[in-house]
């Protein structure tokens, strides 16, 4: 009965993610439901609504789920918050408390440069990378994600910016994913495209999804 539950559960949040104005987010569950994940791993973390969509998804199929996120939490500064384009996340004790009870959380707490290499010895399925948004930050993320890809690990980027190439420089994901080739990841964006305000101007952002061969 939950996995019916769940499941039901999932389609309604596809359902309102594609009548809001986040309509981007439904392609991160309809992955879920595609790929099944065991592991999954979330670079930031935030306020855990997408934490906790993906793991309920991903119990659909599978009853023991292991959950890795990664966010600065209670740590975070506002320079950085302005110098990421991000936003306050919840206290790493709050997000323990929202995800703990569904399967097995581990949080690491700090900057992910830091504390995505400790993290040791793991092949993920699922990896979602939406952390800091300067091009630099988003660089390291993958880089320290990539030792966990597996053959057919799927890697979500949030970030993909359109419109604003003075925007792209400093950014978003486009730098980063253009980069990475073709013979070892399946690559696209994903449908449904969202809009945000930048400085006066209303841009474009989608997802991008890569999955390894």
């Amino acid at each position: 009965m939950k996995r019916l539950y769940y499941f039901l559960l999932t389609i309604l949040r596809i359902i309102k993610y594609l009548l809001s104005d986040a309509k981007r987010y439904a392609n991160i569950l309809i992955e879920i439901l595609k790929v099944k994940p065991r592991s999954v791993i979330e670079v930031g973390v935030y306020k855990g609504k997408r934490s906790l969509e993906i793991i309920q998804a991903a119990k659909i199929f599978n009853d023991k789920i292991e959950f890795y996120g990664f966010d600065l939490f209670e740590m975070i500064e506002d320079k950085i918050i302005k110098n990421e384009l991000s936003k306050k996340p919840l206290s790493k004790k709050q997000i323990y408390r929202k995800l703990s009870s569904y399967c097995d959380v581990k949080l690491y707490k700090g900057y992910s440069n830091k504390t995505l290499p400790k993290l040791k010895n793991k092949k993920i399925d699922f990896i979602f990378i939406d952390g800091g948004h300067k091009v630099s930050t988003i660089k390291s993320d993958w880089k320290y994600c990539f030792k966990f890809v597996k053959q057919n690990t799927v890697i979500i980027f949030d970030d993909y910016y359109l419109d604003d190439k003075l925007l792209i420089k400093k950014y978003g994901c486009n730098k980063i994913v253009n980069s990475i080739s073709s013979k070892n990841f399946t690559k696209k964006l994903l449908p449904m495209t969202d809009s945000f305000w930048h400085q006066g101007k209303n841009l474009k952002i989608k997802i991008f999804y890569l999955k390894s061969n």
